[in-house]
This record gives structure tokens, sequence and C-alpha cells, in this order.
């Protein structure tokens, strides 16, 4: 949210004892997962805190085996620098840099512009950061300024490439959590589909300070449906919840007429906290009220947390605060061990506010000029703007079904979490798009329910948080560094979960019209988008959403002398198709999962003889040449077990200095594997 949106809350000393959370929750969550079933119907209790305007790379860029500042494969701009040297108006490069909370107020720094994009021209090439948000969106913190965070993330499961929902600020995030849209899907295309309700002015939980003028969306809520469905819910909040709350903008949660039931599980605050209290508390009273339902075995099916503002790391409440509050509510859950084993504890953020994320989102293609789909993309334009997703934002999924440090890389958004909800609870939410449902996975693969780890893990402790954030509004504001610096990520691997994707990419040209055409193949379990960049940036880029079991051809350049191609996908695919139209060797690879060996097939479509050189850029060093006479075809298979499933080969053309196909990627065996070993490797 925009600071605009209130006055300044006053910071006052919290009353809140300092207690040694850590070693208190570390021992409960070592408390083994429910597995009656095996399945997800052994969870019975699903927690949601939905924290403020934080992105991925600003938080966890720097942390071991995700896909960070260390990434080897970074989308190149136009200019030919990588994406984390992000162009200035005054022609220099700015790169992200350290956000120091021991020696300044790095964590109180303020908001940055986290509007809706507005223009996909203006934003289509990753390369508006610095123009559009200042230098500080390249700041970013490590594990010294976030040690609860990331001992969470080695402890459990983080998901490195979460998007938030849409490229715009707070409301219409958080109305995708609460109700799978912004209001496309659901025949709304008003301006509140990408902006914040600045007409309501109401940044309590009391309703009687709602502002009558304001006019409340009336689609219905994922709340309302499981009250329907007989589903228990309830939402935690004290009386300042920021206008965080979600469901105080909807009909059905206003006025006198409004339903008594849900008014009672969704507007109503937490028991002690008041109007004269709201400033000093640290949410003491929304911990309480959590532990008291624990204590009493009357926690709800489906909870979803809303913090005070101080608490909710907000850029001008800083994240000390919030890991603190995270330290308590997870104290509260694992209080009783009994109700912990069932139970899933999401932490996530609704978005990026202005802060730089290397990764750049899936987007519906909207017509030919911009790519193609095999699924409708209705409800996902804005204006004629593509919406899709926005950048990445952190979640930590944290529940004895998903211990172990691993990261997941499947694509996700807040209707994930939703789905999520579906899945276990067998409330459907008709608003999600058909093109999220395809690109967006349910979470499901984040967890292992049948064999969960057993591993025990130290955190620590976050009793001292809020009195060092509280003194670190006294030091010096941070500011960007006058010369580039170079991001450093933690080296190492974490353990990954296995995912969904079979994707294959291959290039097509034909010497006559000069075209050429990219062919996508969906060999998976799940739906996946591409987006495809051209080197100079003169023509695309282009956006590809290619559903499970679906093919798709689409040509991208006609009239062409050459092309320097770049298909980004999930999870570190790429594809770079260089040349030109007079080369007469067909590449393209494709994935054996059995037998985990990348398999290149290779035909010269001339008559001439050819020699083609295939090499590992990365991974291995194995390099074989290879003749091929006029019209020849020639196959090989590589097993590529040593590198944990990861390649990165090539395939040139003596004395065709112009050709070039590399593919790079995973192999999912259905198995657990290893994070990227090049991430970090630097």
């Amino acid at each position: 949210m925009d600071n605009s949106r209130r006055s300044v809350l006053q910071m006052g000393a919290a009353a809140l004892a300092a207690e040694a959370f850590g070693p208190t929750i570390a021992r409960a969550l070592a408390q083994p997962a429910n597995t009656r079933t095996g399945t997800i119907r052994d969870v019975e209790h699903v927690v949601i805190l939905m924290q403020e305007n934080r992105s991925f790379d600003h938080y966890f860029g720097s942390l071991r085996g995700v896909r960070g500042f260390g990434d080897p494969r970074p989308l190149m701009l136009p200019s030919g620098e990588s994406v984390f040297r992000q162009p200035s108006p005054n022609g220099r490069a700015v790169a992200p840099f350290h956000l120091d909370t021991h020696t300044t107020r790095a964590d109180h720094n303020g908001s940055l512009d986290h509007s809706w994009k507005g223009s996909h021209e203006r934003w289509k090439h990753h390369d508006a950061w610095i123009r559009m948000k200042t230098p500080m969106t390249m700041g970013y913190f490590t594990r010294d300024d976030l040690p609860f965070y990331y001992a969470l993330a080695d402890a459990f499961t983080i998901c490195d490439a979460y998007h938030c929902s849409i490229f715009g600020p707070t409301s219409p995030n958080r109305n995708f959590l609460f109700t799978g849209t912004s209001g496309l899907s659901a025949g709304y295309d008003g301006p509140l589909v990408a902006r914040n309700a600045l007409l309501e002015l109401n940044w309590t939980s009391d309703p009687g300070n709602d502002h009558a003028m304001f006019s409340p969306l009336t689609w219905r809520t994922y709340a309302e449906r499981l009250q329907a469905a007989g589903v228990s819910w309830k939402v935690y909040q004290e009386y300042d919840n920021y206008g965080d709350n979600s469901l105080a903008y909807f009909a059905a949660f206003r006025g006198e007429h409004a339903d008594r039931a849900l008014m009672q599980r969704g507007r109503s605050w937490a028991e002690g906290s008041t109007k004269e209290n709201a400033h000093a508390s640290r949410g003491e009273y929304l911990v309480a009220e959590l532990a008291k339902d624990v204590r009493e075995g009357t926690l709800p099916q489906v909870s979803w947390i809303v913090a005070p503002y101080i608490m909710c790391e907000h850029p001008a409440a800083g994240p000390g605060y919030g890991q603190s509050l995270t330290a308590r509510l997870l104290a509260a859950l694992v209080d009783s061990p009994e109700m912990w084993s069932k139970t899933v504890f999401l932490l996530n953020y609704d978005e990026n506010d202005g802060l730089f994320d290397h990764m750049p989102p899936p987007l519906p293609a909207l017509g030919p000029a911009l790519g193609a789909s095999t699924v409708s993309t209705d409800g996902e334009s804005f204006g004629g703007e593509p919406v899709g997703l926005g950048p990445r934002v952190p979640i930590l999924a944290i529940s004895p079904g998903s211990k172990g440090g691993y990261v997941n890389s499947q694509v996700f958004d807040h209707t994930s979490v939703v789905r999520f909800l579906e899945r276990r609870f067998g409330v459907q939410e008709p608003n999600i798009s058909a093109w999220r449902r395809a690109v967006c996975g349910d979470l499901t693969s984040v967890f292992d329910f049948a064999s969960p780890d057993t591993a025990r893990s130290q955190l620590p402790d976050t009793g001292g948080y809020i009195a060092a954030a509280d003194a670190s509004r006294a030091l010096p504001r941070a500011v960007a560094p006058a010369t580039p610096t170079v991001a450093l990520q933690e080296r190492g691997q974490r353990p990954a979960r296995p995912l969904p994707y079979d994707l294959q990419a291959h290039c097509e040209t034909d010497e006559v019209s000069k075209s050429v055409a990219l062919v996508f193949t969906n060999n998976g379990a799940a739906g996946a988008a591409f987006n495809v960049y051209d080197a100079d940036g003169t023509t695309g880029p282009w956006f590809f959403t290619v559903e499970a079991g679906r093919s798709l051809r689409h040509e991208v350049l006609t009239d062409a002398d050459a092309y320097d191609l770049r298909v980004l996908g999930p999870n570190g695919f790429l594809r770079n198709f260089c040349g030109t139209h007079g080369a007469v060797l067909s590449v393209a690879a494709n994935t054996d999962r059995v037998q985990r060996a990348l398999v290149i097939a290779l035909r010269n479509t001339g008559s001439a003889p050819i020699e083609a050189i295939v090499r590992m850029r990365a991974y291995g060093t194995r390099s074989e040449n290879v003749t091929l006479r006029g019209g020849q075809a020639v196959q090989l298979a590589w097993q590529i077990q040593s590198s944990a499933d990861w390649y990165d080969v090539e395939v040139v053309i003596v004395g065709d200095a112009a050709f070039l196909s590399r593919f790079a990627g995973h192999i999912e065996t259905g198995a657990p594997s290893m994070s990227d070993p090049l991430i970090g490797a630097a």
C-alpha cells in the first residue's frame, strides 16, 4: 500500500516480553506430520499470513540454492547487459546492492512506486526499473538481515517461482487471494481491477468507519463459498489492519443488512485490541486470539491473518517486526503438537512494492503480435494491456509436510493458494481464469504428504527483533551506491521438489520466405508459459502458453536475414537459436526422463556434407564432432545424471560463425532432485 493512504502510525515501545521463540518453535516443529492417509486429506488447517510489498530478489535473492542473483542464465537486455545491470536515465547501469540493516535504517526506508504497470510497451524488456522506481529498487537483504526467515527457508520449503497476481498494488493482489480475481473474471472491469480502493479510507477493522461514498465490489468471495459449503474459516486481525482485509471492500461484508455470520468471521477483531491501543500494539492481541483458538481446539479449517501496519513488513515497517510476528504465530500454532501435525502455514507477500526482481513474469498473448496460447486468455486484458502475473514475491510453506529445506520452482501466484484450498476442501472458485489455471500450479507439489521429512531444525531466537527494529530508526537512511556492486549469492545447492514439467522448444526456418517459427511441445503434467526475446530488441518479445499435452507452432519473424532468439521457461529452461537462412542444419533436443538423458537430433537439410560440434557449455566437458552427409539425420543421447539432471548443451557448425542452437534446463524424473549447481557458483 502507498504510505499516502494513511498517516504514519506512531511507533510506541512494544509491550512484549522477550521470549526465546526459536528453541521453542524448533522443538515443536520436530512433531511428525499427520500421515493417516498420506495425502492432502491429512491437512485439516490452512493458515495464511499475507504480508506487504517485498519482491523475491529483495528478500531472498542471496539465499543458497534458489534462482536469485547467481542465476547462470538471466534475461539479457537489448543493450547486451544482464538484467541485473539495469539502465538508468543518466546512462550508468545500476546493479543490486545490499541494504545493511546494522549501519543504516534500510529496513525502514519507505515505499517506492508500485502502481499498475500501465504500459506493456514500457515494461516489455524488463528494463524500466530505474526509470520507473528509482535506483533504490535494486536494494536487497541477506541472511544477516533476515535470520529468522532464512532459517525457515532452510528448515521448510521456499518457492522461487511464486509471482504476485498482477503487476500492481495491494488491493487487486489481495483480491486475487480472497476471490481468485481482481474483477475481470467476474465481469467487473472498473478501476479497482488494477488500483487500490482510494475512496475507502477505512484502514481499521471497524465497519463503523466504512466510507459511505465507496461503491463496494459485488462478486462472490471465496470466504462466502466456504461458508456455503460448511467449511469453517476466520479472519484474524486487530483494530488496525492497514486496510488489508479485502473482504471489507465487498458488499456482502458491509452495511446494516450484511449477514451476521459473515461479519463475525470476516470483520470482527481480536479481543483487547482497541482504537486507543492500536498504535502501541505489536500484534499481541492477534497472536493471543490465534493461541486461544488453538488451545481450545477451535482453530478453523481456513484462517487468513491480517497484520497491523507496523507488523505487516511494508517497506517503512521493517522486516524485524514481521519476523517477530511470524515467530509468535508459529509458537501459538505449535503449542498444540497434535494440531500442528495437520496444519499448513503459508507466509506470502501481496506485491513487490517497487522492488526489483530479475525474472520477467509470464504474460498472456492477447493477439498474434504478442504470441499465442492454447488456452483462452479471457479475463486477462485490462485497458488493452495484458494482465498476466506480476513480479516474483516470497512464499514460505511451513508445515510438517514441507520440511527439509527444499526449493520448489513451479510457477505459482496468489490464486495457487485458493486452488490448494480447492484441492483440500472441494470448494471450487470459478473466478480464476483459464489462463491462470494453465500456467500456475495449486501448491500441492510443494508438499510430500506420504513421506514427509523428519529432520529437526535450528531456528534463531526472535525475542530481541522488535527492540532492534525500533532502534534502527535512528540510523542514517540507506542510499544507492554511486557505482555498481556485485550481488553475491550464497554458494551451494538445496534439495528441490519434483516438478510437473517436460518441455521442449525448437526453431524452424524457411529460406524462401526468410521466416522463423518456434515450435513448443509440452509433454508434462502442467501448463507452461514461455517468454521469447529477440537479442537486439527490435522485435518482440513474444509470450506463449502451452497446456499440458499440447503443442504450438508460431511464426515470430518474417523476411529476416538473421535471427537471435532466446526462449525462457520455468526452472531455468533456456533455448537460444541464432543463425542466417543459409544454414542447412536442423537441430532439436528432447529429454528422456526414464534414461535421464538429453537426446539431440541433427539433420542436414542440404546436399553437401557439414560438420557440427555438440558440446556442453556447463555441467561437464563432453564434446563431439559429427559429420553429416547431405540429407543425413543423426541422434545423440547424452546421460546427465552426474549433474543432478541439469544440462546446458550447444550445437555449432564448423565454418558458420552465426549458427548456434543452445539447450539448457533440468530433466524432471518425478523424484526429488537438487537445485541448479551453477547458481551462486561464480
